[in-house]
């Protein structure tokens, strides 16, 4: 139920394997709260988890479907998520208002990094490879936005660190499907340059089998 946990000042940590839907303002103003790792979450809920000032470490799986608004507004210190590889996950730009620690993006573990393992080229998985990490360097030069001193509201450039995250989502993803592209096309040359090698040089000449 939204609200459920919320304020509850003895709570550290979170890891729940069956929780599918992260309610709103859930676990808000957990004041003690440091980790979480919900592994079968598909929907986190607007201000599911609001200013959890201890915040540092956020794990889903692949089954994460959809972050909506403000549910991280104000975790100063949240500093590392791990999230699959969605466009449209991030649905707001103030996802992540106010975390201005925030750094490191991982993506799980699973079919991304297969895909990228099992490419034809050293230097496309090493593009690939650079380009999921190049994350990690864009994060900490991008504005939280969230509140100054004076507690005015800070506006962040072209959606603030959430903007960052769905950008670079979506630039991976360009980055596969191209890639995939091009290795399907490289197999195939080699299919068609064997199958050439195997036929009389008579046919491969005039382009006519002999059945």
């Amino acid at each position: 139920e939204g609200g459920a946990f919320a304020g509850c000042e003895a709570l550290t940590d979170i890891e729940c394997g069956k929780l599918e839907i992260i309610e709103s303002e859930a676990f808000a103003e957990c004041g003690s709260l440091m980790s979480i790792n919900l592994p079968s979450a598909k929907i986190v809920e607007e201000n599911a988890f609001y200013y959890c000032p201890a915040l540092t470490d956020l794990t889903f799986s692949s089954k994460l479907e959809r972050i909506e608004g403000e549910a991280f507004l104000d975790c100063p210190f949240l500093e590392r998520i791990t999230i699959p590889l969605k466009d449209g996950m991030i649905t707001h730009d103030d996802i992540f208002q106010g975390c201005d620690n925030l750094k490191h993006v991982d993506l799980v573990e699973g079919e991304v990094h297969e895909t990228i393992a099992a490419l034809q080229l050293e230097e496309w998985r090493n593009d690939m490879y650079g380009e999921i990490s190049s994350i990690n360097q864009v994060l900490p030069t991008v504005d939280a936005g969230g509140l100054d001193d004076d507690d005015e509201v800070r506006v962040f450039d072209e959606g603030g660190k959430a903007q960052a995250i769905r950008t670079w989502i979506r630039s991976v993803i360009g980055k596969i499907i191209h890639y995939q592209a091009e290795h399907q096309r490289l197999l195939d040359e080699e299919v068609a340059t064997t199958l050439q090698l195997a036929l009389p040089r008579d046919i491969v000449m005039n382009n006519v089998l002999p059945f």
